[in-house]
């Protein structure tokens, strides 16, 4: 009895193996997609009516054919409002687009701006800028330290300079004796000596180059030690 078991156990068990490698494979479940169905021509009673000899079924027809434009009707309807509403998202998406590159485009120029520009000046360059970009100071022999006493020019030594003259020198005095000016006598020293190269700019034809450059200078040299101003 026993080996009649294991007969049947050795003649079933390739019989299961065979069947198991030719059962078919179920393929993955493939992602959803919505459906639109296709439009129906089928009339709403099956075709029981469809007999075009009689005039119920004439009726019938007529009527499946209503019911079945209705529903193509709000088929269609459907199938707008989803393509309405895709036409929509890729709107949004478009216009996000868009933005997006704008400020990508701005932050790259921005970024090209600021390498060809180079770094920020430091404050002891800005120092050193202002210091060379202003006028030389007046020196002993043009202006007396002491007495404030102006040894000008000889292009300056004209008539035509005597009232600027006259109202500079007490001012140059008043920084020698005091280190400083009011405010009142910066602005009319400015002014003054604002007036005098005005005149000087007149003559520069009648005069020598060599006169008008060191008359220039020495004008600029004295505004910028009045009042810290310079000749434009």
């Amino acid at each position: 009895m026993n080996r009649y078991w294991v007969l049947m156990l050795l003649v079933a068990f390739p019989a299961m193996l065979l069947a198991q490698q030719n059962y078919p494979q179920q393929p993955p479940p493939a992602p959803y997609q919505p459906a639109v169905p296709p439009p129906s021509n089928i009339n709403a009673y099956g075709g029981m009516y469809s007999s075009p000899g009689t005039a119920a079924g004439s009726a019938m027809n007529g009527m499946a054919n209503v019911l079945s434009a209705k529903g193509n009707y709000n088929l269609s309807t459907s199938a707008a409002a989803i393509n309405m509403t895709q036409a929509e998202k890729n709107s949004i998406e478009n216009a996000q687009l868009r933005t997006d590159t704008y400020f990508q485009m701005r932050a790259t120029n921005r970024a090209a701006t600021k390498a060809e520009r180079g770094p920020p000046p430091t404050a002891e360059e800005i120092a050193r800028i202002a210091r060379e970009g202003a006028p030389r100071p007046v020196t002993q022999q043009e202006v007396n330290p002491m007495s404030g006493q102006i040894n000008w020019p000889s292009a300056l030594q004209q008539d035509v300079f005597t009232p600027q003259r006259e109202t500079l020198e007490p001012i140059l005095s008043k920084q020698a004796k005091y280190g400083n000016l009011p405010f009142a006598d910066q602005m009319t020293a400015r002014k003054t000596i604002e007036t005098m190269f005005s005149e000087l700019k007149k003559m520069i034809t009648s005069i020598p180059p060599q006169e008008y450059s060191t008359s220039r200078s020495f004008l600029n040299s004295l505004i910028y030690a009045t009042s810290k101003a310079q000749l434009q």
